[in-house]
C-alpha cells in the first residue's frame, strides 16, 4: 500500500504545483485590482475631503498632482479608463431608468401571448388525440 501511497503522490504533485500556481497568479491579480480600486477611492476621498476642508492652494496641488500622474504614466492612464469604464458601465445599466408602467404592460402582453401559445398547444393535443 506504501508503494501505491508513493506513486499516487508523485502522479498528482505536478498537478497540485500548477493548481497552486494558478491560485497564486490569481492572488496577485486580483489583489492588483483591489489595490486599484482602493488608490482611485482613496484619491476622491481625499480629494472631495481637501475641497471640503483645506485651503484652494493645497487642492489644486493634489488635482495637478493627479493630472500630472495621468498625462506621464501609461500605466495610471490605462487604470483610470478601466475604473471609469466600469464605474460607468455599472451606472449606465440602471439609468436612464425605465418607465415602470411600460414595463408592465410589456410584461403583461407578454404573459397574455405565452397564455395564447399554451391554450393553443393544448387545443392541438386534444384535437390530435380525439382524431387518434
Amino acid at each position: 500500500m506504501s508503494a501505491h501511497r508513493k506513486a499516487v503522490r508523485i502522479v498528482t504533485f505536478p498537478f497540485r504545483a500548477m493548481w497552486f500556481l494558478v491560485l497564486v497568479a490569481n492572488f496577485l491579480v486580483v489583489m492588483t485590482v483591489c489595490v486599484v480600486i482602493t488608490a482611485f477611492l482613496a484619491y476622491g476621498l481625499a480629494l472631495t475631503l481637501s475641497y471640503i476642508l483645506l485651503p484652494t492652494v493645497w487642492t489644486r496641488a493634489l488635482w495637478q498632482w493627479g493630472a500630472d500622474l495621468y498625462a506621464h504614466s501609461h500605466w495610471f492612464k490605462g487604470a483610470t479608463i478601466t475604473f471609469f469604464v466600469l464605474l460607468f458601465l455599472s451606472i449606465l445599466k440602471f439609468w436612464p431608468g425605465s418607465d415602470p408602467k411600460a414595463d408592465a404592460a410589456r410584461e403583461r402582453e407578454a404573459e397574455r401571448l405565452n397564455d395564447d401559445l399554451v391554450a393553443a398547444r393544448q387545443q392541438a393535443q386534444t384535437q390530435a388525440k380525439l382524431r387518434g
